[in-house]
């Protein structure tokens, strides 16, 4: 009885075959040979391997039919479609020639990164203050911008107020943001209680309020690429290795098992582009992919959800008043991924005086760009209004354009309507670029009907041209065709000098009259060190500035002197924090991110790195205040261990935290002095204890080793130790005192152990 042949279908129990008999053959697949041996159930033309052999091979047994032998199901692979086989019986060699769609298929994510866990903050606070002091004129002001916050855990409190003497309104002191913020990462979302901003819509803008908004927050895993990026398909008939090209540029490089596999968000830039797959096997075979795509932030990917909701009250007159708050809002904006190429979205805000709904949706159309459309509609009383919006983007590597336009009626209002400013009657902007063999070109336009205030119209244009070895030449004109009628025409060459400095010099014309300026800076290094600006002017205003700018681990300073048509001013500027975390207060820069307290026991002078750049030394406590450390990211923390004495003893010289923002982290490097030495161990008879006998520090289960000559190295010792031995069965021990300071290495004395 034959085997028979294994199709497609339902898995049967058939008798095991009559005259079929096992062999062992080697096996090459798609020309590969393969590490192991396979037993092949062989009757007549027909040949058969058992299922979890296929398996290890990689094919796709889930859809075809068995037959038994020996209790062993197998699957006759000289029977699927599409497979040549060659048996070579004098070399016992089975050749296979398998499609690749037969084997099992696999996905790999590109552009996803694992999401880490988070690092909690430690209890702590900070003060962060941007003060300065100005004379000029014969005026003199004081001035500063104040930040107060406290944090632990996932949550973060602060407020920030403004303060000064001697300037505009002799204000005291005006309270600006106090919010209360819990971070989630593991569902990329904030919740914040207090002051905050609502997010602007169709034919709305963001509002300052004071309640409570839950919001999506991708910016809690950075790794999340929100729009919609390209997915891959190929095939390999062998493992092989695929190189992602984008734009002719190599981005990435995948090995991917034989089969049919999925590549899924691959990274590109935005816009309009090219992606290639090369796949190349192990016998130099190459395939070419190639898919055209589009990808922009304005979509977002199939089934996601971006959404901001808000309730509480208007904020009114921001940066004058402290406290005062207007009528009581709800607002409400949700994005959605229909699919890849469809992103709808919804907004909706009301008042008792006035409510406002509209709709969008942003279509992507590869190849070609994004389309957009938007309505809403307004009540206000007894007042009805609608609005209208298109748009149309291209990003590409040669032109990118845009243009969009809204009309609104007359009776279309938004909740955050003043007296002052109301929504325009309509709008229109467009951009248009391109870029060129040594640069790149631009213009813009910008036509705005207002109600109630001026009309708009404005043009703008830009060139820039690189200079290799030297710098970038640019050249930028602008023109108002209403009220003032202004225009301008700048050019100007930039030089870079060095790796912290560089020169720029150039020459306007502004409404007829010619100036030039000209400007030499220096940028603060990322640790402590110096920097400064000397800018000078001529023209419509002849102006005259230098300003120095120090920077230790303890704040920044800038001294900055002024002459403008013949008045001189001055500046004095000081900005830095006071801050606790871990127990400790301490002086550092502007916390203006998060940071990190790092402890390396009691060490001072040791160098302490930030993704290998050096951000400073300890202190006389061992202490340096790390600042700027990126939220929600991974931040390699690292000490050089070559600043440590040679007594001292460390757990680790290098930590990865991923902090929460605007918070801070207590991290301490477990250095600490060594505390060991050498002892040489007699017997009560005078004797040298044998070598090999074991000895254990304060009842500890580490044995320390006794040398030929009865000396021991001991460590981990404290200020009072009992040392003890077992020689023959019997116990002895002996006591030990041991202080600090004593070096590497030292020689503690000769005990005996009683």
């Amino acid at each position: 009885m034959a085997l028979g042949t294994a199709g497609i279908g339902a898995a049967t129990a058939d008798p095991a075959p009559a005259g079929a008999r096992l062999v062992m053959l080697a096996v090459r697949i798609n020309g590969v040979e393969q590490a192991d041996p396979a037993w092949v159930l062989r009757d007549g033309n027909v040949l058969a391997v058992t299922v979890s052999t296929a398996r290890a091979w990689r094919i796709d047994t889930r859809a075809i039919a068995t037959r038994r032998f020996d209790g062993d199901p197998y699957i006759a692979v000289s029977a699927l479609p599409g497979v040549v086989l060659q048996l070579d019986d004098a070399t016992q060699t089975l050749a296979l020639t398998i499609p690749a769609a037969l084997f099992v298929g696999s996905a790999v994510r590109l552009s996803r990164q694992p999401y880490g866990a988070m690092t909690r903050s430690a209890l702590g606070g900070f003060l962060d203050y941007d003060v300065s002091a100005q004379v000029a004129d014969g005026t003199r002001a004081l001035n500063g911008l104040f930040a107060l916050g406290a944090f632990r855990g996932a949550g973060t409190a602060g407020t920030s107020f403004i303060a000064g003497s001697g300037g505009p309104g002799n204000r005291a002191v005006v309270r600006l943001d106090s919010t209360y913020t819990i971070d989630d990462p593991a569902r990329m979302r904030s919740l914040r209680i207090g002051d905050g901003v609502t997010r602007a819509s169709t034919g709305t803008s963001a509002l300052r309020f004071a309640g409570i908004q839950l919001a999506s927050n991708f910016a809690t895993q950075p790794g999340y690429l929100t729009m919609a990026l390209p997915t891959l398909n190929g095939s390999a008939a062998v493992a092989s290795t695929v190189d992602i090209l984008v734009n002719n540029v190599l981005q990435n490089q995948q090995k991917v098992a034989s089969g049919p596999f999925t590549l899924r968000d691959v990274p590109v830039v935005n816009g309009s582009g090219e992606v290639q797959l090369v796949v190349r096997d192990a016998l130099g075979r190459q395939t070419l992919v190639t898919q055209s795509y589009y990808a922009a932030p304005q979509i977002i990917r199939r089934g996601l959800h971006d959404y901001s909701y808000e309730v509480g009250f208007l904020r009114r007159d921001y940066t004058q008043e402290s406290n005062a708050y207007g009528t009581a809002i709800l607002s409400a904006t949700h994005r959605y991924g229909a699919t890849d190429r469809i992103t709808l979205e919804g907004h909706g805000e009301g008042s008792r005086s006035a409510q406002t709904v509209g709709l969008a949706v942003n279509v992507a159309w590869p190849t070609i760009g994004i389309f957009s459309l938007s309505a809403a509609a307004s009540r206000s009383g007894h007042e009805r209004g609608g609005l209208i919006g298109a748009g149309f983007e291209r990003q590409a590597r040669g032109i990118s354009i845009g243009v969009s336009g809204e009309i609104a009626t007359g009776g279309y209002t938004t909740i955050g309507e003043t007296a002052l400013y109301r929504h325009p009657r309509s709008t229109v902007s467009g951009f248009l670029g391109m870029p060129t063999p040594f640069g790149s070109v631009g213009t813009s336009l910008l036509w705005r009907r207002g109600r109630g205030e001026a009309d708009v119209l404005y043009a703008s244009a830009s060139s820039s041209l690189r200079l290799r070895g030297i710098g970038s030449v640019g050249v930028s004109a602008r023109r108002s065709f209403t009220g003032s009628r202004d225009s301008a025409v700048q050019v100007f060459l930039s030089v870079p000098v060095g790796h912290r400095s560089s020169a720029v010099v150039g020459t306007e014309m502004r409404n007829g009259q010619v100036g030039a300026n000209a400007t030499f800076q220096r940028n603060l290094p990322y640790g402590d060190g110096l920097g400064y600006r000397l800018a000078a002017e001529t023209g419509e205003s002849e102006r005259f500035d230098a300003e120095l700018n120090v920077q230790t681990n303890i704040g920044r300073l800038d001294a900055e002197a002024t002459r403008l048509d013949g008045s001189t001013g001055a500046r004095l500027g000081m900005s830095g924090s006071i801050a606790t975390v871990g127990g400790r207060v301490f002086a550092a820069r502007k916390l203006d991110q998060s940071f990190a307290a790092v402890t390396v026991g009691n060490y001072d002078n040791v160098r302490v790195y930030v993704d290998n750049q050096l951000v400073g030394r300890t202190n006389s406590a061992g202490v340096l205040i790390v600042p700027r450390l990126l939220p929600y990211q991974d931040n390699h923390l690292r000490i050089e261990a070559e600043d440590l004495p040679l007594d001292a003893a460390i757990d680790e010289t290098a930590r990865t935290i991923r902090p929460y923002d605007r918070s801070g982290v207590a991290v301490r490097f477990g250095a600490r002095d060594a505390r060991a030495g050498l002892v040489t161990v007699l017997l009560p008879d005078g004797t040298t204890m044998p070598a090999g006998t074991a000895l254990y520090v304060n009842g500890g289960t580490d044995p320390y080793v006794v040398a030929p000559d009865g000396t021991a190295y001991l460590s981990g010792l404290m200020a009072r130790n009992r040392i003890a031995a077992t020689i023959d069965g019997t116990g002895c021990h002996f006591l030990l005192a041991f202080a600090g300071g004593l070096g590497p290495q030292p020689r503690l004395g000769t005990f005996t152990c009683t």
